[in-house]
């Protein structure tokens, strides 16, 4: 008997679920932490790449390792928009191309090919396309364009990345798992929500109503949330979240945020966030927190207030969870409507990859955008 649900967890090369991501554009890295003429290793999706920046500035994806003997080309040299290996000198292009073997008599390097990708950055991230044929359009949304910056967070997880975008489509938590946090100085704790929504053009919208108030977010397939969020305790910005997993058991989420804020204030704003940024390096790391809560040695309302709590929270109930559990086995009640809508729509697009039917063709409105659905 078929399981009601598809393996969501398993993302390697030729799984249901890592060829469903590998559909789309997906975040890979920081662009302000790689500079030009850099390279660095890259895990993404359970495989391992090479990511480096050109002296021209363009960023670039191709497979991890040199033809020749299997070294990595990520300590390797940057030379002009391709990479050199460090060993014997092969040279690659931005499409993996082998351009070059100076130590070869008689060099046979357009013989030698290894895996490049397509490449964007948008919204202080690089952007890849890990799968077959032509990418798909790049999305973009309009109201990003506006005034303000991007702030960029990336961290790794150590759970899985669907159990995270179950999560995403969870506002009902907020109320528990979230009792103790920001949320609750911006009324999305004051009382449970009604849950609601629909497939999308896009994914899922997802509406929280709490009394006459009406919130509106949005899962971007295959996974990425698009909301409003209050982040520093003073600011309501649009918020994208992409759950990209490194693995079968962890996850890097990619956020960027647009700040309303400009001249001074935004100066300001970024000092005070550099402020919480250091706290945070100083304080005993999340995971380890997490980890010590789920061993018993120490209770999570015990953990004083800190900039990371939501993490430390969301934490406990992913890594609560364990790594690979059958979903087919919840009680799924009805705040779980949107969690069950996830499940099914996941299912649905992996077992047509799986039998060889085209997926859906997922689009998303440039001008897309999610409400607070909040007392001002």
């Amino acid at each position: 008997m078929m399981e009601k649900y598809a393996d969501f967890t398993a993302i390697g090369p030729g799984t249901g679920a890592g060829r469903f991501l590998r559909s789309f554009w997906q975040p890979v890295f920081a662009s302000k932490r790689l500079a030009a003429g850099t390279a660095v290793p890259l895990r993404i999706l359970g495989e391992d790449f090479t990511l480096y920046r050109g002296e021209s500035g363009a960023a670039h994806v191709i497979g991890a390792v040199c033809a020749h003997r299997g070294l990595a080309l990520s300590v390797g040299r940057i030379e002009g928009d391709c990479i050199s290996c460090f060993y014997h000198g092969w040279t690659y292009d931005g499409d993996g191309q082998c351009i070059a073997q100076p130590a070869e008599p008689k060099s046979f390097a357009q013989r030698i090919k290894i895996p490049g990708y397509p490449t964007r950055e948008y919204l202080g991230l690089i952007f890849v396309y890990f799968g077959e044929g032509e990418p798909p359009p790049f999305p973009h949304l309009d109201v990003f364009d506006g005034e303000g910056f991007i702030e960029n967070r990336v961290s790794t997880r150590d759970w899985p990345f669907f159990a995270q975008l179950e999560n995403s489509v969870d506002e009902v938590h907020f109320n528990f798992t979230h009792r103790e946090s920001k949320f609750s100085t911006v009324g999305l704790n004051d009382e449970i929500p009604e849950i609601s929504g629909k497939e999308s053009e896009y994914g899922i919208e997802r509406i929280a109503r709490r009394g006459n108030q009406i919130r509106k977010s949005y899962i971007l397939m295959p996974n990425c949330m698009y909301s409003l969020v209050y982040y520093n305790g003073k600011q309501w910005t649009e918020h994208l979240s992409w759950r990209v997993p490194v693995d079968d058991k962890t996850h890097t989420s990619f956020i960027a945020d647009l700040v309303h804020k400009s001249g001074a204030e935004a100066e300001a704003y970024q000092a005070e966030h550099a402020q919480e940024s250091a706290r945070v390096r100083a304080d005993e790391p999340a995971m380890s927190v997490v980890r010590r809560i789920l061993a018993g040695e120490l209770h999570i309302d015990d953990v004083p207030d800190r900039p990371d709590i939501v993490l430390i929270q969301d934490g406990v109930a992913m890594m609560g969870q364990g790594y690979s559990r059958n979903r087919s086995i919840d009680n799924l009640g009805a705040t779980d409507h949107l969690v069950a809508l996830l499940r099914n729509l996941w299912t649905r697009e992996i077992r047509a990859i799986e039998a060889g039917r085209p997926p859906k063709q997922w689009c998303i409105p440039p001008d897309l955008v999610p409400t607070k659905g909040l007392p001002e």
